[in-house]
């Protein structure tokens, strides 16, 4: 349901004298939209083949390895959920709107980066662009943050999904990074926002839309956003995008920032994308490059568009931490090594997988990290005990793999059943059609089955 403020709201500042199109953006914006998938670089042909072979009509989209999903006729949406198929539970493949994927690919140009970067994601749950991040900068670091203790369980079981290691969870209010002066080589702050594009998904974002409400939502984008420009280094780069379509929670914003640092940052590149041209959901991205330090200014007038009365007392100030708990792993995993780029951490007894430590290392020891990469087993009495994704990141040449023999003991590894095998007390690879499913235990005949309960079918 769309409310009359958000028509006339968007009649006189969006459509002015065109009502036919105006006509046609609220008919357009409430739509379903095609659902789309972003296919991990290395899994392209692969992924491709089984949704095809599953029913599911792949279709390219202006970005590289993002695909629109349709089914045939006689598709079976029972037996072929998206979700549950094999591919999307290893972390093959993420669900993402074709919208939603375009702050990361215009932040990396379209292009694979070599650079080993320091990226900051403001505000990263569910994980979605984290993970989009992870794949265009292989090489590099990411602090996915988000504000909410509630939203990390979902970002971290994502992250793991997708077998993003290069990784590190924050938990702060985005604002606060603007204490972290100058050492991010790239931000991607995908702000809080109305929602107003995301009708497509039957939500009632604007049910009760008001101008208040969306100036109080610019307030809080406009701090995120200074805090952004401070802790982004000078030549840096940086995204700042919504799922909103007026003109106070984006342009506005951009507006209050120049009048503020002048010509400290140039935006290079901006857009909206709306639901009756670009056929997506309602999106606006605006890249930005830093041309010189801000400095530091104290807040401390009442009028100030930025809404924030004198920082410097009313914000904690930010949280340093030397993260004693971690240590680097020097016990034995034997019989394996950790592949090349891999480094091994200890935390209270978990095993962490950590790739890009490196880089990772400029900001670890001045964040408290609630992860740093991902957890690939524990330490008991100083025995290593691998878990289940831990052959994503150990040389597991010589191991035995066991090779599901059809779908039918495919649905039921993936539902959590044991498997029968004879053979030795080992560690096995469990697998299907060439992929990978999972590392598991044979103890006397039984294959334990350790895969993900989050991800498991239903």
């Amino acid at each position: 349901m769309i409310n009359d403020r958000f028509i006339t709201y968007f009649r006189e500042n969006c459509f002015q004298n065109n009502e036919i199109e105006l006509q046609q953006f609220l008919t357009e914006i409430q739509k379903p939209i095609l659902r789309t998938i972003r296919i991990k670089p290395e899994k392209v042909e692969q992924v491709r083949k089984n949704l095809e072979s599953d029913g599911w009509i792949l279709t390219p989209t202006p970005i590289d390895r993002v695909f629109a999903m349709d089914r045939r006729a006689d598709f079976d949406p029972l037996e072929r959920r998206l979700g549950f198929s094999s591919d999307h539970l290893v972390g093959n493949f993420y669900i993402q709107e074709l919208a939603a994927a375009h702050p990361v690919d215009i932040l990396a140009n379209s292009q694979i980066s070599e650079d080993h970067f320091l990226i900051l994601d403001m505000a990263a749950s569910p994980g979605g662009k984290t993970t989009q991040l992870a794949e265009y900068y292989p090489n590099s670091f990411i602090i996915a943050n988000d504000p909410t203790r509630e939203r990390l369980p979902q970002l971290l079981q994502n992250l793991e999904r997708m077998g993003s290691a290069n990784t590190g969870i924050t938990l702060y209010p985005g604002q606060l990074y603007r204490h972290h002066s100058e050492i991010f080589d790239r931000v991607l702050l995908d702000a809080p926002c109305s929602g107003e594009g995301t009708l497509f998904k039957g939500t009632d974002a604007v049910k009760h839309w008001h101008l208040k409400n969306i100036k109080e939502i610019a307030r809080l984008q406009t701090k995120l956003l200074d805090a952004a420009l401070h802790t982004l280094k000078v030549g840096g780069e940086m995204i700042y995008s919504t799922c909103s379509l007026n003109l106070i929670e984006n342009e506005g914003v951009l507006q209050a920032m120049t009048e503020k640092y002048g010509d400290a940052f140039e935006i290079i590149f901006q857009k909206k994308f709306w639901p009756h041209i670009d056929g997506t959901g309602g999106f606006f991205v605006a890249k930005i490059r830093k041309l010189r330090s801000l400095g530091i200014k104290n807040e401390s007038n009442e009028n100030d568009e930025t809404g924030e009365k004198s920082w410097k007392k009313s914000e904690p100030k930010f949280q340093i931490t030397n993260n004693k708990d971690l240590k680097l792993w020097r016990g034995n995993i034997s019989p394996w090594q950790p592949q090349s780029g891999v480094t091994l951490y200890e935390h209270t007894g978990k095993i962490l997988s950590v790739q890009s430590d490196e880089t990772g290392s400029r900001v670890r020891d001045s964040v408290f990290l609630m992860r740093y990469g991902e957890q690939i087993g524990v330490v008991d009495h100083g025995r290593f005990i691998a878990s289940n994704r831990a052959w994503r990141y150990l040389d597991m040449t010589d191991i035995p793999i066991y090779i599901l023999s059809d779908e039918k003991e495919l649905d039921g590894y993936l539902r959590g059943e044991p498997i029968s095998s004879s053979g030795s007390d080992e560690y096995i690879l469990i697998s299907y059609d060439e992929q990978v499913l999972g590392l598991e235990y044979r103890k006397s005949d039984i294959v334990s089955n350790t895969f993900s309960h989050e991800w498991r079918r239903k």
